[in-house]
């Protein structure tokens, strides 16, 4: 029989809502896995504004790909890799771009640049259909999907802060930037600002994820990328504890959150002097690197649905990273972290909602992926049902849960 329980809504601890606003009238290929269905609805949706650049995300490289004469032959769009670490464009939609950020854009091909300005092109894509109405209709479909607060990972800028002002959503978020964003800002900007966002790795759909072994397929050895040397990350890191605020350091792969604990370590004297420093993702933290983390007093902020790709991504992660992607029983059993204290939980987008968030959390492929439905709440939903609630049945022998929103 299966079990029923009501849980309170999500509080989705990273995501990017104004950019994934933005993406409204875009089209969300998660649901394609193949080429020609998504190829049809690029069509589709790109006829109806064949002047305007259409902007897709979702899309997964190892279900299928695009010659660039099928590229070339669809109106202006760009692609995002569902990880968002790496885009596909053609000449169109690169034109239009260039049209209003000039020939930075030029740039869009250099795997490294794009990785080392994420953020900026991110920003881009976001004010290029930011409004109060697309944030509305964003926050409107998130509660539908059982998400009721989604934290702002990557603050576009002051205009965003407006837009969340102006929809009266504000106490549905909290701001996270990047370093230079910060320091552009107005002082009453500021004091809006939560914490400080670094990135230190790209992701495993973009295979540029700092590894300790290379990823499989590539041609040449390819263990992914360091955003920073080893010399530059706890400087950088110094000048972010400086501000007092809180700090969020992504990292996805071993070597990536090896150098992160690393650079702590030696700024450990700093630490003590922020309210909180998290890092983001930490798909492939060991135990020996947890266990530092957890001597740092740090906090992993993870994804429950990350953990399919350890399925998904078998095309190019060896058979020792598939099983340590999101190891959280190691986590919780063996390095003491706890959910909803040192262990929090947010999808990224990918995809937003509890459906997945569910099921990966209670039936992934790998056992030690899987949370109890009590961590579960504790680390990915808010503190009580006052904003609403999800009813769950979950079936055991299915190995499935369904799920009603309320």
């Amino acid at each position: 029989m299966p079990n029923s329980i009501r849980i309170p809504l999500l509080k989705d601890h990273h995501s990017h809502p104004l950019f994934y606003s933005a993406f409204a009238q875009g089209v969300n290929l998660q649901s394609f896995s193949s080429r020609e269905s998504a190829t049809g609805i690029l069509q589709e949706v790109s006829q109806l504004n064949s002047h305007q650049l259409t902007v897709a995300h979702g899309w997964r490289d190892n279900h299928y790909r695009w010659t660039t004469e099928e590229l070339e032959s669809l109106p202006p769009v760009a692609i995002f890799n569902v990880s968002l670490h790496s885009l596909v464009i053609n000449q169109a939609g690169t034109e239009i771009l260039h049209q209003r950020f000039g020939d930075v854009i030029e740039n869009l091909d250099d795997p490294n640049w794009y990785e080392s300005n994420l953020r900026v092109v991110l920003n881009w894509f976001a004010n290029l259909y930011a409004s109060a109405d697309n944030l509305v209709a964003f926050f409107e479909q998130m509660r539908k999907k059982g998400v009721y607060y989604i934290e702002e990972m990557l603050l576009v800028d002051e205009n965003e802060l407006s837009l969340f002002d102006q929809t009266g959503l504000r106490d549905r978020t909290r701001f996270w930037a990047a370093p230079d964003t910060f320091d552009s800002m107005t002082e009453a900007s500021k004091s809006l600002v939560h914490g400080l966002k670094l990135f230190t790795d790209g992701a495993i759909g973009s295979r540029s994820a700092a590894m300790n072994r290379p990823f499989l397929g590539d041609a040449e050895a390819n263990f992914g990328m360091l955003i920073y040397s080893d010399k530059e990350l706890p400087e950088t890191i110094s000048q972010c504890l400086d501000t007092g605020l809180s700090l969020a350091i992504h990292a996805i792969g071993d070597r990536a959150i090896e150098q992160v604990i690393n650079s702590l370590e030696t700024l450990r004297a700093n630490i003590g002097h922020v309210p909180e420093i998290r890092i983001e993702h930490a798909q492939m933290i060991t135990s020996d690197l947890a266990r530092r983390a957890k001597r740092l007093g740090l906090t992993l902020s993870m994804q429950p649905n990350f953990s399919s790709d350890s399925t998904d991504y078998a095309d190019r992660l060896d058979a020792r990273y598939c099983d340590l992607n999101n190891p959280f029983r190691m986590l919780i059993d063996q390095c003491g972290f706890v959910a909803g204290q040192d262990l929090i939980f947010g999808s990224d987008g990918m995809p937003h909602g509890i459906e997945s968030a569910i099921n990966q959390a209670l039936f992934p492929s790998r056992d030690s992926q899987q949370l109890s439905i009590d961590e579960f709440v504790a680390g990915y939903c808010l503190n009580d049902q006052s904003p609403g609630a999800i009813d769950l049945e979950i079936d055991e022998d299915l190995r499935l849960v369904q799920y009603n929103i309320h």
